[in-house]
């Protein structure tokens, strides 16, 4: 015990200090951090950003609710500025090339890698290791424990930023992940009285980060993560002509934006797209 207090009040190094952290204070990192893009959540984040060097677990309700949004500053920055590519393997649906655009994102430096899950994993482990790489997103709906160590190892060892989202399910299994957090949909706070493209300007996520290297939050951060008006249909695109919406949202019209299926997915309405669609 005395050589534990010992070593907490004494003065370290900057280079120890992002090597051992108290509970009671967010760990720094000794890897590269790429900024969330998000000041309240860099914030919360050890080493104020993405940090390579271990693995980040986004859990979610189902997939599009905007976890690919929440990264797109981080993966814009990696491929127009730090000139690297990002990988995303085995997402449920295929990426959508208009959308990632819209974000800045330079979609000659994305691959999209399609496999089950056990070649998912191999295929994501061994992107980790390669210097190219700025960031790896992989779906693993069902991974065991031990596949998540695989990645977990990877990561560490790895100067890439690595991503696993699954399902909120899994938040109560054991993971070794330094960090995980939970992401659901956050609707605006008057969704029934304003109109379509308003309420998809206001919608975010909720963002529980039930584990770090650091002391727990006090209560989920609430970050806006609009849909910019590139990704939004022109209007009278996907509905009667004359039937125009001022005061409500139309939900229909809405639910074929969230769905990616018709003449409002080909104007980019998402990051998703059906595979039967060309990107």
């Amino acid at each position: 015990m005395a050589t534990a207090t010992q070593l907490a009040t004494t003065t370290l190094s900057s280079q120890l200090r992002r090597q051992v952290w108290q509970g009671n204070e967010l760990a720094e990192s000794d890897s590269r951090v790429i900024p969330s893009g998000y000041a309240a959540l860099d914030r919360l984040l050890p080493g104020q950003g993405w940090s390579a060097g271990g693995l980040t677990e986004l859990l979610i309700e189902h997939c599009g609710v905007g976890e690919v949004r929440l990264l797109a500053h981080a993966l814009r920055q990696l491929t127009t500025q730090a000139a690297r590519h990002v990988m995303f393997v085995a997402p449920p649906y295929q990426p959508c090339a208009a959308a990632l655009k819209a974000w800045g994102i330079d979609v000659e430096r994305v691959l999209w890698v399609r496999s089950t899950e056990d070649q998912a994993l191999w295929a994501a482990t061994q992107a980790l290791k390669q210097d190219g790489i700025g960031a790896v997103l992989v779906w693993l709906p069902t991974a065991r424990a031990d596949k998540v160590r695989r990645l977990q190892v990877a990561a560490q060892e790895s100067a890439s930023l690595a991503f696993l989202i699954r399902p909120v399910e899994a938040a109560s299994q054991s993971s070794p992940a330094p960090l995980r957090m939970i992401c659901e949909p956050l609707l605006p706070a008057n969704a029934q009285t304003i109109n379509r493209r308003q309420w998809l300007q206001e919608i975010g996520l909720s963002i529980d980060i039930f584990k770090r290297r650091g002391p727990p939050l006090a209560e989920p951060l609430r970050l806006v993560l609009p849909l910019q008006s590139a990704l939004l249909p022109e209007s009278g695109i996907g509905r009667p002509q004359g039937a125009e919406v001022k005061h409500v949202v139309d939900r229909s019209h809405i639910a074929t934006l969230v769905a990616g299926s018709g003449q409002a997915s080909r104007v980019a309405a998402g990051w998703f797209a059906r595979e039967s669609e060309s990107v």
